[in-house]
């Protein structure tokens, strides 16, 4: 009896021991595992089995790192490939610690090669994807030039002189008289300034018309009427504006001040009594920065300087979280991208091309991805690529989102990328 209990008592204590053991041995496991380690012990057994084979010949390590890869694309049915092998779309995938490429295919879409990196300080890679239509290009014929309307719409003029509205030669005539495009909608007739409003040419106000006859070669910069022999300025609005020393990138230069242009009119404005020169001056967050080598330093010294990698900076301008910056290193034109939005802060550098003019950038985020249009071509840039896909490579007469109008060897083209049409 006494044997017996003896007996019991050592098969609880036991079982006690390997209990324990296996909870010990699970939050071991657990812990490696949300640190980012998983046991890994290869035997061997096919080196040992098979002494000429040297695949899968087994590892020292017992605990190895991973990290997760998870990629979901707006297009369904695109085609994965993760290295040289498949992937699931929105699949959560296990991956050791490396370096990966992932290609993103569908017909009719411009593919998506990304290259990253799995590592402690990046241990996962989550990203959507939406893949860029392949742009549809019409060329225009018989036209002699075209107009691009502030609503979007086109005017085209033939070799005759007629104005037509709309996308083609058979549209609605407009004016069969000569006449001379200023900008956007405006138009000299010699006698007098014209206005397009709703389909029809009224002249323009009398302040305009003057400002105008009076400018011998009157010029249309950021949406103002700007003479540069007398140096002056005026706005739709009728804001008139004397001692102009530059305009560029929706700025001014006036003795003593900066002024903000905003849709065509005076925004901001600051007094500087130092040196002032456009091509180095940036505004974020209606804030004004001196481009200073490779830093951003704020007119308002309660502000933080901005400190980038780059040497010296030619453009800096905000896109909803991100900050991207133009500018040079070890002779090379380079293109920042700096993420603030992420969990943690990342910036993507691109070797860009140096033949474009970076006067009056811009920078557009769609879906994800990134349209920058100059005045001699529209580049996209998918997130987390560093390729460089040209959308357009000529000049650039109109541009939004969906569509742009260009010219190039005499030629007038549409590019539509919206998937509906110009």
């Amino acid at each position: 009896m006494l044997e017996s209990y003896q007996q019991e008592v050592m098969r609880k204590r036991q079982a006690a021991r390997i209990f324990w053991l296996i909870v010990f041995i699970c939050s071991l496991f657990l812990y490696f595992f949300f640190q980012g380690y998983y046991p890994d012990v290869r035997l061997g057994l096919r080196r040992i089995l098979e002494p000429g084979n040297t695949e899968h010949t087994g590892s020292t390590d017992i605990m190895r790192s991973f990290g997760i890869i998870n990629v979901r694309t707006t297009q369904l049915d695109a085609t994965i490939t993760l290295g040289s092998g498949s992937y699931g779309n929105n699949e959560k995938r296990m991956s050791d610690y490396g370096r990966y490429t992932m290609d993103i295919e569908k017909n009719g879409y411009i593919p998506n090669h990304l290259e990253f990196t799995i590592d402690r300080d990046k241990p996962y890679f989550i990203e959507k994807v939406t893949l860029f239509p392949r742009p549809e290009y019409k060329k225009f014929s018989g036209i002699e030039d075209i107009y691009p309307m502030k609503n979007g719409s086109l005017l085209l003029k033939t070799a005759s002189g007629t104005i037509y509205s709309g996308s083609t030669s058979s549209g609605k005539i407009l004016s069969t008289t000569p006449l001379k495009h200023i900008g956007e909608n405006y138009f000299s007739s010699g006698s007098n300034v014209l206005v397009l409003e709703n389909s029809t040419f009224e002249v323009a106000p009398p302040n305009i018309t003057n400002f105008v006859q009076t400018c011998k070669n009157v010029e249309w910069k950021d949406s103002l009427f700007y003479c540069p022999k007398t140096k002056s300025l005026l706005t739709e609005w009728g804001r008139y504006m004397t001692g102009i020393v530059d305009i560029r990138d929706s700025l001014i230069e006036k003795s003593g001040s900066v002024i903000q242009i905003v849709s065509g009119n005076i925004g901001k404005i600051w007094s500087h009594s130092g040196d002032i020169n456009l091509r180095k001056i940036s505004v974020i967050d209606d804030i004004l920065y001196f481009n200073s080598s490779g830093s951003l330093v704020p007119k308002d010294k309660t502000k933080e300087i901005i400190r980038t990698p780059l040497e010296s900076i030619l453009h800096a301008s905000k896109l909803k979280d991100d900050m991207v910056f133009i500018g040079t290193r070890w002779g090379e034109l380079h293109l920042l991208i700096w993420r603030s939005g992420e969990p943690v802060e990342r910036i993507q550098d691109i070797r860009f091309p140096s033949h474009l003019s970076y006067a009056n950038i811009e920078f557009h985020s769609l879906e994800w991805n990134l349209i920058i249009k100059t005045a001699r071509g529209i580049i996209l840039i998918y997130r987390w690529s560093d390729d460089i896909h040209w959308i357009v490579e000529g000049d650039i007469l109109s541009y939004s989102e969906k569509w742009a109008l260009y010219k190039k060897d005499n030629e007038f083209w549409s590019v539509d990328w919206s998937n509906e049409g110009l």
